[in-house]
């Protein structure tokens, strides 16, 4: 666009017009650079409170909220209000939180789930294959997965809510 406004006698328009684009320019820029999670959004499916250093989905976007301190009560659904990226409340509850990047994917294990044992394997509905690291015991059918994954960080595995750690492999 510049090329097009070529220097002539009325050479005063041709450094108003530059100083036009230049402030336009920089209104466009600083647009971009707004906090994009400032405002009010819900959490997926049932909350139980924070557990410090957890990984809560945000209904219809692709954020999670990553609480920072231990803080327990129930919701469904509940309502969190935001100032950028830090959280203000969660319900009527204020919390330690921040809203990160990232996605979430959701399943559930193929068969009978019977916690983990080191290398023990289960097959998800996905086509992924989970691989415990860990030991831990509980029993459920088909219990649904959450696989969270941070931007930036490895995938966490949460079955039946209960954050495991292992290896996500592909059949």
């Amino acid at each position: 666009l510049l090329n097009i406004l070529q220097p002539t006698s009325n050479f005063w328009w041709f450094k108003l017009m530059k100083k036009i684009l230049a402030l336009l320019f920089s209104i466009l820029i600083s647009f971009n650079s707004l906090p994009v999670y400032a405002g009010t959004y819900q959490i997926d499916g049932e909350f139980n409170g924070c557990d410090y250093n957890k990984y809560y989905p945000i209904y219809g976007y692709n954020a999670l909220l990553k609480c920072e301190e231990y803080n327990y009560f129930y919701e469904y659904m509940p309502e969190v209000i935001t100032d950028g990226r830090e959280v203000i409340t969660i319900g009527d509850e204020r919390v330690e939180a921040t809203l990160v990047d990232g996605q979430v994917t959701r399943t559930n294990v193929s068969d009978e789930f019977e916690g983990c044992d080191w290398d023990k394997r289960y097959n998800l509905d996905n086509g992924l294959i989970f691989v415990c690291s860990t030991y831990s015991y509980s029993y459920s059918y088909r219990p649904e997965v959450l696989i969270v994954s941070p931007s930036g960080g490895n995938p966490i595995v949460y079955i039946d809510g209960e954050e495991y750690d292992g290896t996500l492999y592909r059949w």
